[in-house]
This record gives C-alpha cells, structure tokens and sequence, in this order.
C-alpha cells in the first residue's frame, strides 16, 4: 500500500476550498448538511473526525468529487450529467482513493465505529429478513399440508 501524506488538516483544507469556491458560510454549509457548524469548523481546521457519513452528505449536497477531497485530484466537483463507462474509469484514482479510505479507517476510531455499526445493522437487518422469510415459508408449508 502506498504511503498517504495526504492529513486530516489537508482534507479539511479542501473542504473549506470548496465552500469558498461554492461562496457560502460555514453555517449554511453546516445546515444543507445537518451537522453543527461548530463540527464544519472543527473539520476545516483538521481537528475533526469525519465519518463516512459525512463525506456521502457533502459529495451528494455539494456535487463534491472526493477524489479531490482525498487525493487532490484536479477536479473539485463532479459533472451532474457524469456518465461512468468502464474504459473512462481510471483505475488508479479508484485504488488511491479505496487505500486513502483504508488509510482513515486505520486512523480514525469514529470512522471504524461507524463502519462497523453499519456492517452490524446489516447483518442484524438480514438475519431478521431471513427468520421471516423461513417463518413465512413454514406457515405456508404447512398450510398446503392441511389441505
């Protein structure tokens, strides 16, 4: 895996570029996103600990590429009308990004935790989607036995 120089204070820095570049305060960003500006401000000046959560609001809110929060990709935001087709991919960007996610998961314990919250909601969710579908399927068996 390659070495990440890329800091939580860099990621914040680009964050407040983009606010900027949008031309809005920090409480407004903070608003459109639901989050408290006092936790914007934190993360702008690398102080905060931003989960997963956080950067799916501001890509999706602000049309935000996180390769360019991550990496510092040229583009900072992403075409609305983008049309991904495999040979325009760039698989580079896609690894570097997947190891700069890597690289916060192992230095971030709310990251972790919110990832692995996540993961168990889903398999406490489909573990209990499964018992009704077998439930289900019991009672309809046995329906079709009595008669």
């Amino acid at each position: 895996m390659r070495k990440h120089d890329q800091s939580a204070s860099e990621i914040g820095q680009r964050i407040k570029e983009v606010r900027k570049k949008l031309k809005i305060q920090q409480k407004d960003m903070a608003a459109a996103m639901n989050i408290a500006a006092s936790y914007l401000c934190d993360i702008e000046n690398g102080k905060g600990n931003p989960g997963p959560e956080f950067f799916v609001r501001l890509a999706t809110q602000f049309n935000i590429n996180l390769n360019y929060l991550f990496m510092g990709a040229p583009d900072m935001f992403i075409d609305g009308e983008m049309k991904i087709q495999k040979q325009e991919v760039d698989l580079e960007d896609d690894v570097d990004t997947i190891e700069k996610v890597a690289w916060l998961m192992e230095h971030s314990i709310h990251l972790r935790t919110v990832v692995l919250t996540c993961v168990n909601r889903t398999i406490y969710a489909d573990r209990e989607i499964i018992r009704e579908n077998i439930k289900r399927k019991k009672a309809k068996a046995e329906a079709e036995c009595k008669y």
